[in-house]
């Protein structure tokens, strides 16, 4: 794996690498009342699958896909969710938790001196809040607003690529899902950490360059290793 400090820009996803995704929009889904009496871990499992296929019917601001995502969600559970609860859970993003470990993380790796940069399939005013939240500096953020269009697809990648005039093989990508990052970031050649919180099942068709459970093991790893 290329050292952080030889990469161009060492990028991230945002929302289940940097913040807690689980725990924010389980606090989300509890808010609201038509949900209240289902099953929270089975409900919000279904929605991320739900989530992929809205994303790719065709391009929706993302509060849109938050929104319809769990309305659609939430009617094979057989509840109805109205647009004011839709629309509630889509704005609560931006009030989603950081990982515990991620602030340390982004201000130990600000001392290695390698531009930092988001790769997110939210929208701009979402992401700019959570970026407040982490308390460290980004170069560049892409979106899927500014993209038109969801991770896996590659747009993202081509246009941070593009931009900064590098390849991918200078690029190195911290992300905690498979599906939305690591694997399309292996497509396009970048070097790639799957940050594996929840101890996911690895899958044989992909291979992240490095494994961690956290970002702290990634930090105390960096540290070690490459001070031998």
């Amino acid at each position: 794996m290329i050292h952080p400090r030889d990469a161009a820009v060492i990028t991230f996803d945002c929302y289940g690498t940097l913040i807690d995704w689980q725990t924010g929009a389980r606090a989300a889904v509890r808010a609201i009342p038509e949900l209240a009496h289902l099953d929270v871990e089975a409900l919000i499992a279904r929605r991320l699958e739900v989530e992929l296929v809205v994303e790719h019917e065709f391009y929706r601001p993302y509060d849109q896909v938050l929104a319809l995502s769990i309305q659609r969600t939430g009617a094979e559970f057989g509840a109805s969710v109205s647009d004011a609860s839709a629309q509630s859970f889509a704005d609560s993003i931006a009030h989603w938790p950081p990982f515990q470990d991620a602030g340390g993380f982004l201000k130990r790796l600000a001392t290695v001196q390698t531009p930092m940069a988001i790769l997110s399939n939210v929208t701009r005013s979402s992401l700019d809040v959570s970026v407040r939240k982490l308390g460290a500096v980004f170069s560049q953020l892409v979106t899927a607003e500014d993209v038109r269009s969801y991770k896996p697809d590659h747009d993202h990648w081509r246009e941070l690529l593009q931009s900064r005039g590098i390849t991918a093989d200078q690029q190195l990508h911290i992300a905690g899902s498979i599906t939305h990052d690591i694997r399309p970031a292996v497509e396009v050649g970048a070097h790639t950490v799957w940050v594996r919180r929840a101890n996911e099942p690895i899958p044989d068709d992909v291979r992240p360059d490095l494994i961690v459970q956290s970002l702290a093991e990634l930090g105390d790893y960096w540290r070690l290793y490459y001070s031998r």
